[in-house]
Order: C-alpha cells, then sequence, then structure tokens
C-alpha cells in the first residue's frame, strides 16, 4: 500500500526550473496544487536554470539570484557558473563546463546538486503549509522525503540515455530509492494533457478526437498526439504517434540574433572578445566591472526585444544600448558601423535610427528582424505538426503549453500556418501555458495508469544466437555451427522485442529467450548481451546500417555447462523509463542494463 503524502512535481528545464506540490488525496481528486516561490519570479511559477557552485559543489547562488549575484557583485576565487544544462544533457554530453572557468563537472552530479537544491526547497514549503516550520536546520530531508511521492518531468523526445542519467541524478539526490520506486519519471506533453483535460473549461467533445499537445520551452518542441478514450468508466489516454520535435526552443531566437545581427553589425572578432572580457569580469576583473553590467543588461534587452513582438509593432524599431561596443572599442564609429551593416543585411533588417546625440549610442532595431527570426522557427515547428495532423487522421485540437507559448505572435504564427490546410482545426492557449507541465504532472503522479498505451519510438531488440534459416539470414547473416544445439545459428541476428510504431500498453514486459555462448577459463558461462535500437521498423542484422547500441549487460553464471537457451531477458516498456534485465533461470543469475560504457 502507498503511504504517501504528498506529491512533488519538479519541472527541470532547458531556461528555467521549479516545483508544484499538492496533498494526496484519499478520495482521489486533488483539491489544491500549490506552486513554488522563488524570488523575482512575480506571477511565473519557475525560476532560471541557472547555478553558480563552488569548488566544494555547494550552490552558491540559483535561479534569478544568480542574475543579481553578477549585476551586484563578483564571483568569487572557486566559484562556477553553469547554464543551459539540459540542453547539454540533450546532446548526451557527459561533462559541462563552467561559464567562468576551467572547471569541468560530471552532467550527472551537477543535475542532482539542483535536483536536492529543489527538493529542500519543496520539504521546506510543505512543512511552513502544513505544519508551521520555520527552522530548515531541524528538518530531517531524508524521513519527509519518504513521505513524498516524487515526479520529475521529461522531454517524451529524450532518449534511453538522457533517462538513465536523469534518474541517476535523481538517486544521488535522495529522492528516488534503489529500486526506482519513489519516483515516476512524466513525459512533459503527456503532463499538459492531463492538465489540459482537469483543469481547462472546454467542450467535452474537444477530448472526443485525437489532439496534438505542442509544449514550447526555452531549449526544445516536444510534441505529441492523444486521444482520450474511457475504460470501464476511467478516463484513459492513448497515444496515437511517436513524440517528435527537436531544439526549437525560444532561445534559438537569441542565437540567431547574435549570429546573424550583432556578429554582422559590430564584426566576429569585436563581438567575442566582448564577450570573453565579460567572461573574464565574473572572476572580479575590476577593469571589467562596467563591461559586466552592460552585458547583462544587453542580454535583457534583446529578451525584451524578442517578448515584445506583436503586429502593431512591425514596423516599429527596438531600442538598445550598444554603449557597450563602443566603450571598449574607442575607435568604432556608429555611422560606419551601421552603414557597413546595412550593405550586407537582408532589406528590411536596415536599422535607420540610431545615435540620437553625441552621447547617445543606442541603435534602433526594426521589429522584422525579431518576426523573422520567430518565423524560422516557427516553420520547423510548423512542419512537425502538419506531419502529425497528415499521419493522424481527424485531428480536432492543438494545445500550446509551455513558456514560448506566452508568446502570441508565435501563437498567431503557428495558429495561421496550420489553417491555411487545415482551417477546422481548433487552437486552444490556457490562460498559464507555463503551469501546464508542473500541473499536470501532479495529477500524472496520482494517477500514471490513465496512459493506456505509448506508441514504440523505434525498434528494440538484442543480440541472440537464432537457428539458421537460409531464406533469413541467407545475404548478409553470420552463419556458425553451435556445438551444444548440433545445428548451425546466425551469429548477427537481431532479435526484436518491439518495432517501431507498435503500441504499448501500460506496465507492459516482454520477456524472451536467449542463447548466449561464451564460455570462459575460470569456469563462468554466459556473455555479452547489448540492446540495440533501430529507426527501421523491421531489422534483421544487430551490424546493419542504423542500428544503434543503447546499454550492455554482462551475464555469467559460475558452474558453466549451462545450455545457452536457459537465459532470458526482459524489457519493461510500459512506462516512461526503459528498465532491461537478463537472468539465468537455472542458478537465479540476475544482471541490468549499464550505460556507462556506450560511446556516444
Amino acid at each position: 500500500m502507498d503511504k504517501k503524502e504528498y506529491i512533488v512535481a519538479i519541472d527541470f528545464g532547458s531556461s528555467t526550473a521549479g516545483y508544484a506540490y499538492a496533498l494526496k488525496p484519499k478520495d482521489g481528486k486533488i483539491n489544491k496544487i500549490y506552486d513554488c516561490k522563488f524570488k523575482k519570479t512575480g506571477e511565473k511559477v519557475k525560476t532560471l536554470n541557472e547555478v553558480i557552485i563552488n569548488d566544494s559543489n555547494e550552490i552558491v547562488k540559483f535561479g534569478y539570484d544568480v542574475r543579481d549575484y553578477m549585476k551586484n557583485s563578483k564571483l568569487k576565487k572557486g566559484e562556477h557558473l553553469y547554464q543551459r544544462i539540459k540542453m547539454n544533457l540533450y546532446k548526451n554530453l557527459t561533462e559541462i563546463e563552467s561559464v567562468n572557468s576551467t572547471k569541468s563537472i560530471d552532467i550527472v552530479t551537477l543535475i542532482s546538486i539542483i535536483l536536492e537544491y529543489l527538493k529542500k526547497d519543496a520539504i521546506q514549503s510543505i512543512l511552513k503549509q502544513t505544519k508551521g516550520y520555520k527552522d530548515a536546520n531541524k528538518i530531517d530531508y531524508n524521513k519527509e522525503s519518504d513521505k513524498i511521492r516524487w515526479v520529475l518531468t521529461i522531454p517524451a523526445i529524450w532518449d534511453e540515455r538522457n533517462k538513465f542519467y536523469m534518474m541517476e541524478a535523481a538517486k544521488k539526490a535522495g529522492i528516488v530509492d534503489e529500486n526506482n520506486k519513489a519516483l515516476f519519471f512524466a513525459l512533459e506533453p503527456e503532463a499538459a494533457s492531463y492538465y489540459c483535460s482537469k483543469e481547462l473549461e472546454v467542450d467535452d467533445n474537444t477530448f472526443k478526437k485525437p489532439y496534438i499537445i505542442c509544449d514550447l520551452g526555452g531549449g526544445t518542441a516536444d510534441i505529441v498526439c492523444h486521444e482520450r478514450v474511457f475504460e470501464k468508466g476511467i478516463e484513459k489516454i492513448i497515444e496515437k504517434c511517436t513524440p517528435k520535435g527537436g531544439p526549437f526552443g525560444s532561445d534559438e531566437i537569441n542565437k540567431e540574433f547574435e549570429e546573424q545581427v550583432l556578429k554582422l553589425l559590430f564584426g566576429e572578432d569585436i563581438y567575442k572578445t566582448i564577450k570573453s572580457e565579460f567572461l573574464q569580469s565574473l572572476n572580479g576583473n575590476q577593469n571589467l566591472k562596467q563591461i559586466q553590467h552592460k552585458y547583462i543588461r544587453l542580454v535583457e534587452q534583446i529578451n525584451e526585444f524578442k517578448e515584445g513582438l506583436n503586429d502593431d509593432y512591425l514596423n516599429e524599431s527596438f531600442p538598445i544600448d550598444c554603449s557597450l561596443f563602443f566603450i571598449k572599442f574607442k575607435g568604432l564609429d556608429m555611422e560606419k558601423t551601421v552603414s557597413n551593416y546595412n550593405k550586407n543585411c537582408y532589406p528590411e533588417w536596415r536599422i535607420t535610427e540610431y545615435g540620437r546625440d553625441i552621447n547617445d549610442q543606442t541603435i534602433f532595431f526594426p521589429y522584422k528582424i525579431i518576426y523573422d527570426l520567430t518565423k524560422n522557427l516557427v516553420d520547423k515547428i510548423s512542419k512537425i505538426l502538419l506531419q502529425i495532423i497528415s499521419e493522424v487522421k481527424d485531428v480536432s485540437t492543438i494545445f500550446y503549453v509551455g513558456g514560448f507559448s506566452n508568446s502570441t505572435f508565435a501563437f498567431e504564427l503557428l495558429k495561421n500556418d496550420i489553417n491555411k490546410k487545415n482551417p477546422k482545426i481548433n487552437h486552444l492557449l490556457p490562460p498559464n501555458p507555463e503551469k501546464a507541465i508542473l500541473r499536470g504532472a501532479i495529477y500524472y503522479g496520482l494517477s500514471p495508469h490513465r496512459i493506456k498505451s505509448r506508441k514504440a519510438k523505434y525498434t528494440l531488440g538484442m543480440n541472440a544466437y537464432i537457428n539458421w534459416d537460409e531464406k533469413i539470414y541467407g545475404k548478409k547473416g553470420i552463419k556458425i555451427f553451435d556445438k551444444q544445439k548440433n545445428s548451425y545459428c546466425c551469429e548477427n541476428a537481431f532479435l526484436t522485442f518491439i518495432s517501431k510504431n507498435d503500441d504499448i500498453p501500460y506496465d507492459n514486459k516482454i520477456t524472451k529467450q536467449l542463447a548466449l555462448r561464451l564460455d570462459t577459463q575460470d569456469g563462468t558461462f554466459g556473455g555479452h548481451l547489448v540492446l540495440y535500437k533501430s529507426n527501421k521498423t523491421k531489422v534483421t542484422y544487430i551490424d546493419e546500417e542504423g542500428v544503434e547500441e543503447v546499454g550492455k549487460l554482462d551475464l555469467f553464471v559460475e558452474g558453466g555447462n549451462y545450455l545457452g537457451d536457459n537465459f532470458e531477458a526482459t524489457i519493461e516498456l510500459g512506462g516512461t523509463y526503459l528498465n532491461v534485465t537478463a537472468s539465468h533461470r537455472e542458478s537465479n543469475t540476475k544482471c541490468s542494463m549499464e550505460f556507462e560504457n556506450i560511446d556516444n
């Protein structure tokens, strides 16, 4: 029996992070969800996912406090700033470099430090809300954590390696036990699906046909199509196609503004120098203090420029203080700088207003720049949406959630793109799209079984000695003689567990017998099992094009002389976290899949 008293959801995002919590209801109905409150978040429920840690891996500042700390004081020796943490994980990097120093840290360790910080903050918030606790030093965090059902949100487009690293970080942070029983992973679009069906006041007919959840964040776009069904009176969700998306978050607009505008305007060498000196300023170089303040303000203004876009401003310009460049490079002439830029930029990106007086180093950038950069990003997202609409018939509604959905201009662009070919589709934007993931994750934590089935993102299989069949393996199979069976086998055969796009029921497990043929000199018997994946629906060989390793299992049995077919492997596919085990039935020897030795 689950004796958890609370449900806590943590959203570890590309740009922001936060948590929400609720008392675990006895009647199955959550009465109230409490949003976390960090400093300077205002109406927002999450803070910046940026952190400064010291040489002892202790948090110095986290969230918006990082920006204030950099504005008002210098980073001391041994203090290291880390940003865009989740995107480094998405890129399968195992280490992340500090922004201001040469210190690298294992990405699992860094994420665990932040998760533990969020865990403790959540526990303090719960205790203050329910029991009036004020002294954090008197809290036994491990004891209180045992009372909580933790839910950690992750992108649906992540692969198993990303999930594995996040699970390892959760273990180090103390929010999951060795059996992974204290933690649920909630796929972010699925959490949003729960939120939309629970908290939005929409016509019930909205959910009678397939609908799309379009989760637009700072780092990625994460898109999935669902359909709601009822099974014995219980509402359940079916995934209609594999999740789609990519690195199409709003941060890409900032990146492209830097690449296509600022570097063109001031020159790549000058821009690199400014950025380099800003990083040096973080380490306490007092001669660069002015550059530090002005660079931070420049970044803030670019965000204001991006977020302020709407139809009314399309023919107007946005002022950005560019004195940072002219202070550093005294010989830089504004008129020549702008003139050279105008000769090389897109005609509609030309700057027509700047420096209203001799001391004014403000440049007015046309809103058309942000429009085009936003439109380029939206076009990539629209392409995915249209692909899903063509793949899944009768899509009725698209729900837009995530921080980037707050951009009404991006929302209207997406809406117009889709309506050109699909005018009957409804486009719905929740009142607080940035809350959808966290609040939905609370509902998911209460009843994850409401996900009836998901689609397999790829074909999964293992290496196995399968009986030789000339029709199947005659072309590229490696034929070997198996002394134990006194027959021929295919050494490079791919034993399929599930094929891409197959339906995977909730809590589904697949077990298959395997043959291992490595007899070692030390008296053990067994071998190496490798889990493979492929984007093809039909796979015959483990070494064919497009087949990639996912993880390894080493299974050896003492005593030898066991028949290889007494081995079996089980893949748990129905949850959000792939769990793979292998065992030898006679000796009851077991092992689990490891990722550490798989090369990127």
